[in-house]
């Protein structure tokens, strides 16, 4: 019933919403329509303006085309038409899909502003309407960056769903193929003994009691790995550091990849947030040594700089792998990664340099930047 309840307050103020800005584009329209006029013939121009100022950001072509997307001339044609519900669909699918490409919320919101920024020589050249098409350029492109960044929540949201319901196959998989098996081996033996007991085979018996001890022990480790697996629950007991300390040896000693784990100010009251997506990146980075580097070594280091940035840098002795075609890889381990970091508003650094490329250096190095300002308590 609360759930309901939920539902139906979030559908009326995705009404009230939707009527606020229907209203706000009604009293806009004409100085708008007035603005795309005045506009149109100049939109070439405005585009290579528009992407001069975007040359300072390092983006791809599929990057700068998704952004050209978002711009008037894409849409022009809908806003003259008066569906501003067309638009705003149109402008958070937008969204959606620049996630997907990984171009930071921060392009693309600035991109909107710089669009608005090379419209305005060609707006104030009609001083009686000046005014008036400036107001509407201004909400409309504060509207804009408004829908782009719904997009970008939106897809936030189904990134986590994915990331989760990822581990929650994981986790049913371990369970299954681990401690499943070894119950049912374990349910044999017992069998067996209760069998030989019978026949008053004694000798057979304490061989397969030493055999199902053995399954046991086994299957005390599986549950302690998932356990560790899991996350939170071991944060919640131990805190950040103390767990990814035994996580690293857990998995030094079970692989035999050496794992070093440096710390510098690390503040004690993280976010639970951020607790568990840094458990999370340290999982999935050790994972992917694991799976594709071939390395023997890993550090990992955490610390601050000024108190108000957290810093975790994760760096193997690996063969390393172009980076360039991370993208056609999509590497879901990598992808989950940055995903969890982003969302958190943070950045997401990778760097890599292959055995075979020319030089001493080789192995992979993942930086990941979290800010601090204000967390606490959160």
């Amino acid at each position: 019933m609360r759930h309901r309840a939920d539902c139906q307050m979030s559908l009326v103020l995705k009404e009230m919403e939707d009527s606020a800005q229907a209203l706000l584009f009604a009293e806009i329209k004409k100085p708008l329509l007035g603005a795309l006029e005045a506009l149109s013939p100049h939109f070439r121009e405005i585009d290579s303006d528009w992407r001069n100022l975007l040359g300072n950001f390092v983006l791809g072509e599929n990057e700068v085309a998704a952004l050209s997307d978002l711009v008037l001339p894409a849409e022009a044609q809908t806003l003259r038409s008066g569906r501003f519900d067309m638009y705003r669909a149109s402008l958070e699918r937008k969204g959606q899909e620049l996630e997907k490409l990984g171009v930071p919320e921060r392009i693309g919101i600035a991109a909107l502003g710089f669009y608005l920024e090379c419209c305005l020589p060609f707006l104030v050249e009609d001083r009686h309407r000046e005014k008036t098409y400036l107001e509407a350029m201004a909400h409309l492109t504060a509207s804009a960056q408004l829908f782009v960044m719904s997009g970008y929540s939106t897809q936030r949201a189904l990134n986590w769903r994915r990331i989760e319901e990822q581990e929650r196959h994981r986790l049913s998989r371990d369970l299954h193929d681990e401690i499943g098996h070894n119950f049912l081996v374990l349910k044999l033996y017992m069998e067996m003994m209760a069998i030989d007991l019978e026949k008053e085979n004694h000798a057979k018996v304490k061989q397969k009691l030493e055999e199902a001890l053995a399954l046991v022990k086994t299957g005390i480790e599986s549950v302690r790995r998932l356990v560790l697996d899991l996350g939170p629950a071991i944060l919640d007991e131990l805190g950040l550091m103390p767990a990814l300390k035994l996580y690293a040896r857990q998995f030094q000693s079970r692989t035999g990849i050496k794992v070093i784990v440096q710390e510098s100010n690390v503040p004690a009251n993280l976010p639970p947030l951020y607790e568990t997506a840094l458990y999370r990146v340290v999982q999935g980075a050790l994972s992917n040594v694991l799976k594709h580097s071939r390395a023997s070594t890993v550090k990992i280091v955490l610390g601050t700089t000024r108190g108000s940035v957290l810093i975790v840098i994760i760096e193997d002795d690996g063969i390393g792998f172009d980076a360039t075609m991370l993208k056609s890889q999509t590497s879901f381990g990598l992808t989950a990664i940055r995903e969890r970091i982003e969302g958190l508003g943070g950045r997401f650094h990778l760097e890599s340099w292959p055995a075979s490329a020319k030089g001493r250096r080789k192995g992979t190095r993942i930086e990941v930047d979290l800010p601090l300002v204000g967390t606490e308590g959160s």
